[in-house]
């Protein structure tokens, strides 16, 4: 279709939608992020004890798609490797497969290496992840070593801004234009009051000169305004 618009009144169901149409005119306005209030975004990760993370309250927009927590969620993770580290991630997935119709958030499990990496976000036209947290697991550990927050990496989740942006440069372009014209005019300006003043002043019999320094030319007669 090469034309599309919304959102219409149905008379006797010629105008129907679905939730993809509604979630794509949304990701027109905002990025995917997470909300925050007062400067201080929602969704914090932190370590209870032992192999578990708890998730706090809070909301995110994810490809037109709204997600809310409204209570704390421990989320247990599974025992360590007992020779190398792994790096899990709590992301929160957007799944929009026919059965799931969903955003949650989950723990994803990285795979334990001798130099461990986070495992990778998955992002294409069903699944998109934004991660919230990485939780580093030693090996052979009982506890979890550390929780790092990536709420604030736009790479991996980011806060919810506006994508409606000024267009800068076709301003600049704009403006550069406008100054380039007017200093066009400027000169042409500038030459014309020059030719007219240098020829009226042999009309009316006075003439007026200007400059920092006294004329070498001046005779009886002429006024000489002293610029500084």
């Amino acid at each position: 279709m090469a034309e599309e618009y919304g959102f219409f009144n149905s008379v006797n169901g010629d105008r129907k939608y679905d939730m993809e149409q509604f979630a794509t005119y949304f990701k027109q306005f905002l990025s995917n992020g997470i909300y925050h209030t007062n400067n201080v975004p929602a969704l914090r990760v932190s370590h209870v004890s032992g192999m578990q993370t708890k998730l706090e309250p809070g909301s995110a927009y994810i490809e037109g798609y709204m997600y809310r927590n409204t209570e704390d969620i421990i989320f247990t993770h599974e025992a360590a490797d007992p020779t190398n580290t792994r790096i899990d991630r709590i992301v929160l997935r957007l799944d929009r497969s026919v059965n799931a119709r969903y955003i949650k958030a989950f723990v994803k499990k990285g795979t334990p290496a001798t130099n461990p990496q986070p495992p990778a976000l998955q992002r294409d036209d069903i699944v998109y992840e934004i991660s919230l947290a990485q939780v580093r697991i030693e090996a052979g550990k009982t506890t979890i070593s550390s929780v790092k927050d990536e709420r604030l990496d736009p790479n991996v989740a980011g806060l919810v801004s506006s994508l409606i942006t000024v267009p800068t440069e076709q301003f600049l372009d704009e403006w550069n234009s406008w100054m380039a014209e007017m200093n066009e005019k400027k000169e042409d300006y500038q030459a014309a009051w020059e030719s007219w003043f240098n020829g009226i002043q042999n009309q009316i019999g006075v003439r007026l000169l200007t400059g920092s320094s006294e004329p070498s030319g001046a005779v009886a007669g002429d006024i000489w305004l002293k610029t500084v």
